[in-house]
């Protein structure tokens, strides 16, 4: 495994805590096909941000489902400690017949808030993901990273110790994807959230990853991890994040003809 120092992070959890992500000999197939992901193996610390990477189709997005809940593994297990986790997809799949609040409004009253509560607390995380003032709004009057800040509330609205966010960004032009990455780690440091953030762009993964798992093309596997180690600030454009973009994307073309041999 790989390690690279110079590149911030947050402070990781202690030894004594549990795993907040355990992930054992897991192994996915559909129906009598290939398998899709061969033996993962996996411990994500609480509080991490971990970002999963590799070329499209290596099934990154079936092990975050798998972690999710939503679809099962064929073999092997997996253990969030702190039960469900939230997940935010790349379509922000607002309701267009409610206001951005009472989107957020909605998941804490699934969460069960009292009603007199959700409005004031829809407002503190719309405020968090600095849209305060576009509660009233409808989604149809908001821009794309706008929508995602929404569905990023709405997220953190469910109120869980992990989040699993599959391609959040991947629509959004690069301005607006590199404001949407500041907002992201921002809320990361200030809610102590695990988070397992999904991309095929190295990048974006280098910009905003403590740790970085690369998988291999199928069958999905953690071929080689990236850890940094230093805690000082960093973006998108530093010599630092270019640095590790080279290095993981030397590995991933790698992974690319291997399988493509």
């Amino acid at each position: 495994m790989s390690s690279l120092t110079n590149v911030a992070v947050a402070p990781t959890a202690t030894a004594l805590e549990p795993a907040a992500i355990t992930v054992d000999a897991l192994g996915k197939r559909y129906g009598t096909g290939p398998l899709v992901l061969d033996n993962i193996n996996l411990s994500i610390e609480p509080g991490q941000f971990v970002c999963l990477l590799g070329a499209s189709g290596c099934g990154k997005s079936t092990l975050l489902n798998i972690i999710a809940g939503l679809e099962k593994p064929t073999e092997g297990a997996v253990t969030v400690a702190s039960g469900k986790a939230a997940v935010m997809f790349q379509d922000a799949a607002l309701f267009p017949w409610l206001t951005a609040g009472r989107n957020v409004e909605l998941a804490l009253k699934l969460g069960g808030v009292p009603r007199k509560d959700r409005r004031g607390e829809a407002l503190e995380l719309l405020d968090l993901v600095n849209l305060a003032d576009a509660g009233d709004k409808r989604p149809h009057e908001l821009s794309g990273g706008m929508r995602q800040r929404v569905a990023l509330a709405r997220s953190l609205a469910q109120d869980r110790k992990v989040l699993l966010m599959d391609e959040p960004f991947a629509a959004l032009d690069a301005i607006t994807r590199d404001l949407l990455h500041e907002e992201l780690e921002r809320v990361w440091r200030q809610t102590g959230r695990t988070i397992v953030f999904v991309t095929h762009n190295v990048r974006e993964a280098a910009r905003l990853g403590e740790r970085i798992l690369l998988m291999s093309s199928r069958p999905g596997r953690i071929v080689n991890e990236w850890t940094i180690t230093d805690t000082g600030s960093r973006r998108i454009e530093s010599p630092e994040v270019a640095r590790l973009s080279d290095e993981i994307t030397d590995q991933l073309r790698q992974e690319i003809r291997r399988n493509a041999a």
